[in-house]
């Protein structure tokens, strides 16, 4: 059954059963997407498997499917088919309206996954993975998209082989950057000033310190790569270059400031042997100003991705990553700092003791008094 009136759907969303063409493994689970589930399903006539999301049909999951739709690119997952169907999902006792998304299917999983099981990676192993990842955002970025939430998370592999090839995911938060972006949507670890801004100005405007008329604050999608920055310092050395020490707290006052600031630094036992090419890039993506910001065709052309002189030194990276109970309690903590940024209203626990003993976060002990 279709979901929308014919006129307002567009020439690609098919209102047929989805079941004609895919055979849907509910139970098989690939994980949640910021905005819906996503299942195993397998091509009747291919016989070979997709990840389906399933997104409750309204106005934000139209502009999801549509701007993810847009961006065809080699370094972003492909949407191969999306169906308007009324269907009740296990679990539900009645059936809604959903956009199901029918997209390749990535054996490999998360990137960060596959570098913390590395014997070794090196500095041009990441100059690699930093050229497929900046390839696939130009092109959002070309298509005038700011995708909003670009994280380790959303990079995901094509498959389990050693040659990798990195895809952008999810594009649950990205939006059209016709100079309106303020909706303070981000993740701790990897939101930019500018964002941090936003979600200052909303504040103060819901407790009427802001006059009701003036000017919101808007950023642009330079968020993103000053996101990609915090993403390379991570690849380089194993820790984010921001942490909040409080586990309790998914974004502390010191580690907002230090954020606001660009304050942060390249300890030597891990930066010691990085390339300075390398550590340029990070600091132009790191600057404050998103004016002085590079620009991902900036970083498309930078010496340290076309030069071909990456070093093949070893970094510290698998080193800091590869300790599979600190490493889940990070992500564990991270996804849950990330529903209650978007969620307030639910409440979450945080293994404090487990995040104490992560050496991602021992790594990153200063003072923060927030």
């Amino acid at each position: 059954m279709a979901t929308a009136a014919e006129s307002s759907v567009p020439s690609y969303i098919k209102a047929y059963p989805i079941s004609q063409d895919y055979n849907i493994q509910w139970n098989k689970k690939l994980g949640s997407g910021i905005s819906g589930p996503v299942r195993v399903c397998t091509g009747k006539v291919t016989k070979q498997h997709y990840a389906l999301k399933c997104l409750v049909d309204r106005p934000k999951a139209r502009t999801e499917v549509e701007l993810h739709y847009r961006c065809n690119h080699p370094n972003i997952v492909q949407v191969i088919d999306v169906y308007a169907n009324e269907i009740v999902l296990p679990g539900e006792m009645v059936s809604k309206s959903y956009l199901l998304m029918v997209m390749e299917y990535m054996e490999g999983g998360e990137l960060f996954e596959r570098i913390r099981k590395k014997v070794s990676f090196t500095e041009k192993e990441a100059c690699e993975i930093t050229k497929q990842i900046s390839s696939g955002l130009g092109h959002v970025h070309q298509k005038n998209v700011a995708h909003r939430d670009l994280k380790p998370e959303n990079l995901l592999l094509k498959s389990r082989t050693d040659n990798v090839f990195v895809k952008i995911a999810d594009f649950g938060f990205a939006k059209e950057d016709k100079g309106d972006l303020m909706t303070p949507q981000f993740t701790p670890y990897y939101v930019s000033p500018q964002v941090l801004e936003a979600q200052k100005f909303h504040k103060a405007q819901k407790l009427g310190h802001i006059p009701a008329g003036s000017p919101p604050y808007t950023y642009s999608k330079s968020c993103d790569m000053w996101s990609l920055g915090v993403i390379i310092y991570i690849m380089l050395c194993g820790y984010p270059p921001f942490y909040s020490e409080n586990p309790r707290k998914q974004l502390s006052q010191g580690m907002r400031r230090r954020i606001m600031a660009g304050e942060y630094d390249f300890p030597h036992h891990e930066w010691g042997r990085v390339s300075d090419l390398a550590k340029d890039v990070v600091k132009r993506l790191l600057n404050v100003n998103p004016e002085d910001r590079m620009t991902i065709q900036q970083l498309l052309v930078h010496p340290w991705l076309n030069n071909g002189k990456a070093p093949n030194t070893p970094l510290q990276s698998p080193h800091h990553l590869m300790d599979e109970e600190s490493f889940e309690a990070a992500m564990n903590a991270h996804s849950a700092m990330l529903t209650d940024m978007r969620l307030p209203e639910q409440a979450f626990g945080i293994d404090s003791n487990a995040m104490a003993r992560n050496p991602i976060i021992q790594r990153r002990k200063a003072p923060d008094h927030g």
